[in-house]
């Protein structure tokens, strides 16, 4: 959106700082007097034509409700309109219809002197120059003030200082004034359906709309960021914690992994063991696994994937002196094929050397030790 410079009344006053610098000598009162006259002049003339206008749109409307062809914008009605209005009104019987007809009768009177006032204050002022959708105000003031004999570094400097409108709308009046050194220039509606005074109003109007939506949409996206960031960490969260599962039962399948890979035993006194239910020796059978011997009593394991995997067994972590045998039960497995047992010479202590891994993996075996 083009933005566009403040002015008062559309004026610019291009070299009255300059004068008013120099001091308080006659030129440069004279240049302010000429100004302010400027100024008040087209001040005046703008306001004329904005009441002429605004007289002419209520004189268009109330014609249309009268039923008469409204008149081209700010002309006032012809002899033969007046003379039948005025006859109409006297005899008209609908009170409201004749009040009607007398106030645009009225109006007209009005429109006719307003457009006379502003003809006598636009022929005080320099002829304006019509803008077009091609016109640019900078561009204007070069070529008037080139135009009065100046140099293109004269007139440049001279309509930068200028208030000069940064968008000039069709059918306004583009006044423009150099006199003792002064470049005056003022901006009035014309013909224009709007003026630039209002024309300002609206644009900074939807300059502020676009600023309060942009902020609006600010919001939005602060607000959608906030969630965006609130759904990111609580992905984060959940991927700590699917990856805190994971490990667990990573860690959980390589357990299982050791606990299938490896042979569960227990070893204990052959005495013992049969007392409490865990083995059962028959008379007339090698030893077999009793009620008692449940999974959970199995705690040791022995991984099966290492070379040469054995059990030591010491005769004092049993409670005896020494050992004289170790029975291996289930009494299914076969010495020197499934497993060794070697005795040490003082028999402190047993070795059982694992000969056949496959046939032990995952598999319970107690060690029933006899002094």
């Amino acid at each position: 959106m083009t933005f566009l410079k403040t002015f008062t009344l559309g004026l610019a006053l291009a070299a009255l700082p300059l004068a008013i610098t120099s001091g308080c000598d006659k030129k440069a009162q004279s240049e302010s007097t000429e100004s302010k006259d400027f100024a008040s002049k087209v001040a005046e003339a703008q306001q004329a034509e904005g009441q002429a206008q605004g007289a002419a749109k209520a004189q268009a409307e109330a014609m249309a409700k009268a039923g008469l062809q409204p008149n081209a914008t700010g002309i006032p009605l012809t002899e033969d309109q007046r003379a039948l209005l005025e006859t109409r009104v006297k005899a008209e019987k609908n009170n409201s219809t004749a009040a009607l007809l007398q106030e645009i009768l009225d109006r007209d009177k009005q429109i006719g002197e307003l457009n006379a006032k502003v003809a006598r204050l636009q022929a005080q002022l320099p002829k304006p120059q019509i803008a077009t959708e091609k016109d640019n105000h900078f561009a204007m003031a070069l070529r008037f003030l080139k135009g009065k004999g100046l140099s293109e570094e004269k007139a440049r400097t001279l309509a930068a200082r200028a208030n000069i409108l940064e968008d000039l709308q069709p059918g306004w009046q583009v006044y423009q004034q150099y006199a003792g050194g002064a470049y005056l220039t003022a901006v009035t509606q014309g013909k224009a359906a709007i003026g630039p005074t209002e024309y300002l109003h609206n644009q900074r109007a939807a300059l502020q709309k676009d600023r309060d939506d942009l902020s609006g949409q600010v919001q939005d996206l602060q607000a959608e960021r906030t969630k965006v960031q609130e759904e990111v960490d609580a992905l984060h969260t959940e991927k700590s914690t699917l990856m805190s599962q994971v490990s667990e039962l990573t860690t959980l399948s390589q357990a299982q992994k050791a606990k299938l890979n490896s042979m569960h035993y227990l070893v204990g006194q052959r005495r013992q063991l049969v007392n409490e239910g865990v083995i059962v020796v028959p008379v007339f059978a090698k030893d077999r696994m009793g009620p008692k011997a449940v999974a959970s009593r199995f705690e040791k394991d022995l991984p099966l994937d290492e070379p040469n995997p054995t059990v030591q067994i010491q005769a004092s972590d049993v409670g005896l002196a020494k050992i004289s045998k170790v029975n291996v039960v289930p009494g299914s497995l076969q010495k020197d094929k499934d497993y060794t047992v070697i005795l040490a010479d003082d028999r402190k202590n047993a070795t059982i050397r694992i000969l056949d891994p496959e046939r032990l993996r995952n598999d319970r075996v107690v060690f029933a030790v006899t002094d």
